[in-house]
């Protein structure tokens, strides 16, 4: 079932074989000890988990850095996310049309011609966010904001070691025959789906690495995507790091799929001469 990938706008949590942790020290040859730390982008409120002790470990902080920073600026969000021309279901054919049509009206309690009408201009990719209506309910938490806030909070500068606009390009370069057929899976088998998204939240919220990297290795979700989605993205960060880590002590929150694997940062990391270690929090 080809759906995590889905999933990517909200939770790159997908771990290969790593240390039993989300924490991690970094240790290079300056003074300066830096932090990296998994996140699970959402989540539901009854799981959420941030100890006094990665709260004190933010505030000594001299920089928080995330994927993504500003992540509350929805209005620069939405213009993203829109289509410059054409329509977001001109990917299917129009039985398949039908489909996605119905479906998403049925998830969001509308009439099928409200929702071809609310969604004709949004980006296809966006189709992928709604399967998360029947999934979070209740109050949800996003990790990566609260880590956000608790800087601001604290008067911490924080930063992105990317930007939106970039994240989104990787969707955008998506072949359409592709992101249609990830589209119709979840349309197709949404319980499947949903059964997929809870074990991912439990094992995260366990910290039970080893059962999300065989959630992840069982299946072929990124398919040829992994490259642009996880292992290019973590190189290019990499030196980014480095230049942050020269002069300050810095609190690194990404999405707990890149940290593991032989391309993951962790790895990229000691490759580069850092001593990395797991933190029990």
């Amino acid at each position: 079932m080809k759906f995590l990938v889905g999933l990517f706008l909200f939770i790159t949590s997908f771990i290969f074989g790593q240390d039993n942790s989300l924490l991690y020290q970094i240790k290079g040859k300056d003074k300066k000890v830096s932090y990296l730390f998994g996140t699970i982008h959402m989540i539901p409120d009854s799981l959420f988990y941030f100890p006094s002790k990665l709260t004190k470990i933010i505030s000594k902080s001299d920089e928080v850095v995330l994927e993504v920073a500003n992540l509350s600026n929805q209005g620069s969000l939405m213009k993203l996310m829109t289509l410059e021309s054409g329509s977001c279901f001109d990917i299917f054919t129009p039985e398949q049309k039908d489909s996605v049509i119905n479906w998403g009206a049925n998830l969001l309690g509308i009439k099928p011609e409200q929702f071809e009408k609310g969604f004709e201009t949004r980006k296809p990719f966006t189709l992928l966010q709604l399967s998360f209506q029947k999934m979070m309910t209740g109050k949800i938490r996003m990790v990566d904001m609260e880590i956000e806030t608790k800087a601001q909070n604290d008067k911490i500068p924080v930063s992105g070691l990317e930007t939106i606009e970039y994240q989104l390009s990787i969707f955008d370069k998506m072949p359409t025959k592709e992101m249609a057929k990830f589209i119709l899976e979840i349309v197709r088998n949404p319980d499947e789906g949903e059964k997929t998204f809870q074990k991912m939240v439990q094992y995260y919220h366990k910290q039970d690495l080893e059962s999300l990297a065989k959630l992840i290795l069982e299946s072929d979700e990124l398919g040829n995507s992994s490259e642009e989605l996880l292992d290019k993205r973590n190189k290019n960060w990499i030196p980014k790091m480095e230049e942050l880590m020269k002069i300050k002590a810095c609190f690194f929150a990404v999405g707990a799929g890149h940290l593991g694997g032989p391309n993951g940062v962790i790895q990229l990391l000691r490759d580069k001469g850092y001593e990395v270690t797991p933190v029990k929090y």
